[in-house]
């Protein structure tokens, strides 16, 4: 496939400054475009602009799709679900209008339940998305009724319009630990310049309030710094308990082209207020969308995605350390991944999701996969043995053959209960455009699954939500966390009027409980 000829290790940094929103006129995306493809770049960003690879291929940001005029109406509804709550809306769109972020967009959610409080519910988005890629700043919504009603913010300190000193931020990925002291990881960059950082911030009081973020580590002299996510290590008898990891991938540039894509690992022994020098996990070829998770015993776990600098080729690999994160064991390939595109759409494609059963310490693992379809589908497997035997890839939904599912999560509850969320266009005849949640439930360890539930009380019109490059965008990632009994959704979804335009719809952050 054309898509797979292209040079993967700059994926991660092709994701980052490719994002683009979408809820004013046409003419509005072009004039904002322009204006950031005019403004002052370092060589290291101008040569990757150039290759926005993304989920709809290489798109240049000036190829726009036409957007309706008008939101449609009559789209697709559902009768309301026994098993799942009405849902929320998390966000109210805290930043005014501004001259290149495109206005009342939100986009890329992230959700994690606290283990010590299941009804303590942290959010984390991005606020404000420009259409180069990153965002105007980074919000947050805490819940302490199990997502009934939030408090939300801008993390602050972080950007310029949050108090702080950076330009742009991205990837929002969020945990509890011990105590309900809360992390958020944020990826930190400029435009102007090659300056970029991973930060977390910490908040004390369950994600109300937030301290100044710490950088795990900073970059200037053109490597970047993508795709970063934070676990922490909650289990009492856990000799590393109360550990925080954070992991990475590092875009090592040479005269202004990406030459290596390094994973690594930092921990922190004291909460988040320092952190140790990373360690690598894999120094060779390309590494994407690491995702670290913690087992009942204290092993940690990675999943990410990758393969060699120029292969074809795409895989899942895997490594795990016994000893708090200082040492990792050699790359294990779970599976090839053969993923498609979704015309329009950028999708999480290349980007797994992992959780682990809290008691048991099984280990799970989903994407989008077209192995026995034409297109890409939920996958699933799982490892019950701590990694060292997989099942077989199995398909997770229910929805028709010719439906994409895609950006796919996986959470465990405490009941050993498995959930896959993702989006799906099956109740669009023609397949494009009108878009659901959907959430699988298995109650047998991933052995099979319940009949698909449908979150979104009616399909939403993907055309208004953000972009990214000429595609449109909801995240790379979607929010999915288990609770004692169940499991929270955190999606977007463009839905409510404009304030602008009352003519169209713009996309928000929702939420709703399922089991």
């Amino acid at each position: 496939m054309a898509r797979y000829r292209i040079v993967f290790f700059v994926l991660c940094l092709a994701l980052l400054m490719s994002s683009a929103g979408g809820q004013a006129e046409v003419t509005d995306r072009q004039k904002r475009s322009a204006g950031e493809k005019d403004s002052l770049r370092k060589p290291w960003i101008a040569h990757d602009m150039g290759h926005l690879r993304l989920s709809g291929g290489e798109l240049s940001v000036e190829k726009f799709l036409p957007v309706p005029t008008e939101a449609l109406t009559g789209l697709p509804v559902t009768p309301p679900s026994l098993f799942v709550t009405e849902q929320v809306r998390v966000n109210s769109d805290l930043l005014a209008q501004d001259t290149f972020a495109q206005p009342e967009t939100q986009a890329e959610p992230h959700i994690h339940a606290n283990p010590s409080n299941p009804n303590n519910l942290l959010a984390g988005w991005q606020e404000n998305r420009f259409s180069n890629g990153g965002a105007r700043a980074l919000g947050y919504g805490a819940s302490f009724d199990g997502g009934q009603t939030w408090t939300e913010g801008l993390l602050p300190q972080m950007t310029v319009a949050a108090g702080g000193p950076w330009e742009k931020a991205s990837d929002p990925w969020v945990a509890f630990g011990p105590a309900n002291r809360a992390y958020f990881a944020s990826l930190m960059f400029n435009q102007s310049t090659p300056d970029n950082a991973v930060g977390i911030s910490v908040s004390t009081d369950g994600g109300l309030s937030w301290g100044s973020p710490v950088e795990v580590v900073r970059s200037n002299n053109g490597d970047f710094n993508d795709k970063e996510t934070v676990t922490v290590d909650t289990f009492p008898d856990s000799p590393f308990f109360g550990n925080v990891y954070v992991t990475w991938d590092v875009n090592v540039a040479r005269n202004g082209s990406t030459v290596a894509q390094r994973l690594v690992v930092a921990r922190s022994t004291d909460g988040g207020v320092t952190f140790e020098q990373p360690v690598t996990v894999r120094n060779k070829g390309a590494n994407i969308g690491v995702i670290p998770r913690v087992a009942p015993e204290g092993t940690v776990y990675l999943v990410w995605g990758g393969g060699g600098l120029r292969s074809n080729t795409l895989k899942l690999f895997f490594s795990k350390s016994t000893d708090g994160g200082l040492s990792w064991t050699p790359k294990k390939k779970l599976t090839k991944i053969r993923s498609t595109d979704i015309p329009n759409i950028r999708a999480g494609e290349f980007l797994p999701s992992f959780d682990i059963d809290p008691d048991t310490g099984h280990l799970y693992v989903a994407w989008q996969d077209k192995k026995g379809s034409s297109i890409d589908k939920a996958k699933l497997m799982v490892s019950r043995d701590g990694g060292a035997n997989w099942s077989q890839a199995v398909r997770v939904g229910d929805g028709p053959d010719d439906a994409p599912e895609f950006t796919i999560s996986v959470a465990v509850n405490r009941r050993g209960e498995v959930a896959v969320s993702y989006y799906s266009l099956r109740n669009d005849p023609a397949r494009a455009f009108l878009v659901d949640q959907y959430v699988s439930i298995s109650r047998d360890g991933g052995n099979s699954f319940e009949p698909a539930i449908r979150v979104t009380p009616a399909s939403f019109d993907v055309r208004f939500a953000a972009r990214a490059g000429g595609s449109f965008f909801l995240g790379d990632y979607v929010g999915l966390t288990g609770t004692d009994d169940g499991f929270q959704m955190l999606w977007v979804a463009p839905e409510l009027p404009s304030i602008r335009n009352p003519a169209i719809v713009q996309p928000d952050v929702f939420t709703a409980f399922a089991q």
